[in-house]
């Protein structure tokens, strides 16, 4: 028994020392945990996107829209845009909730592969309350796509917030304006 006992003891010590592991120290390879930022308030879904963003999370990014109601409008003014929304079969410079995912899952991957960490930046602007459950959030942004390399995204955007039957705000049309 005492043998069994000083094998043990033997055992667990190398298994004990021998690993890597330090419970101190954040797993390397791995982004942190994200502490939730609520969505009680509207304007805190700002602060999501950009932290979807900084983390590369698409469920964090969609978790801000309403995904039954949600439409992106796109600014008939950008040059060029038309072709390409055409060559996806849009036609009317919209799409919704799974064209916003698949688009912005494919940016995510593609900060992934490149190792890289783009945060839209929102600055200025408005917002204006329609009764309890609207309030539309105009901010000016800028970004740089790594789809896009050296280019900078610029441009206004209303985000049309909308309290859902679980109390949380959650954008339901994003105009989109560039300059």
């Amino acid at each position: 028994m005492r043998h069994l006992m000083l094998l043990t003891i033997v055992f667990l010590s190398f298994f004990l020392f021998t690993t890597c592991w330090n419970p101190f120290s954040p797993e390397e390879g791995q982004l942190q945990k994200i502490s939730s930022i609520s969505l009680k308030d509207p304007l805190n879904v700002l602060n999501r996107i950009a932290l979807s963003y900084q983390n590369r999370d698409i469920n964090l990014y969609t978790s801000t829209f309403d995904s039954t109601n949600f439409v992106f409008i796109f600014d008939p003014k950008d040059e060029g845009l038309l072709e390409y929304l055409q060559q996806l079969g849009i036609t009317n410079y919209s799409w919704g909730f799974t064209e916003e995912y698949l688009s912005t899952k494919s940016i995510f991957e593609s900060m992934k592969e490149k190792d890289i960490v783009i945060i839209p930046v929102f600055s200025g602007g408005y917002e204006q309350k329609f009764g309890d459950t609207l309030v539309v959030i105009v901010r000016s942004y800028n970004f740089e796509p790594p789809v896009i390399e050296g280019e900078i995204v610029e441009g206004t955007v209303h985000f049309w917030v909308k309290r859902c039957k679980d109390n949380l705000w959650r954008i339901i049309k994003w105009y989109d304006y560039v300059r």
